[in-house]
């Protein structure tokens, strides 16, 4: 059974969330696929502005819920952001 994966190119001020299940840094490229109602993957060339940026987050991302916002900064082309997780409230009874 093959999972589809689609592949993601962001406009400008468009934004991607959901949680990232892998990372690669390949000799060419950077690729974090993402998993949110379906399986997404961003890929930019690994010396663009893009790739550096995700690179310095690199494997910690994986695990992590996402958000990738591209902005029209040509020095900051992509804002990446972790979102944290919630803390959990038990109610235990007393």
């Amino acid at each position: 059974m093959k999972t589809d994966i689609k592949e993601i190119k962001l406009q400008i001020w468009e934004e991607i969330i959901g949680n990232c299940v892998k990372f690669e840094d390949k000799k060419d490229q950077v690729v974090v696929m993402l998993r949110a109602c379906q399986n997404m993957q961003i890929a930019y060339q690994r010396n663009s502005k893009e790739g550096i940026i995700l690179r310095r987050f690199g494997r910690k991302l994986v695990g992590q819920k996402l958000r990738i916002l591209r902005t029209d900064i040509l020095a900051k082309p992509i804002v990446v952001r972790i979102i944290p997780k919630k803390k959990s409230t038990s109610s235990e009874g007393t």
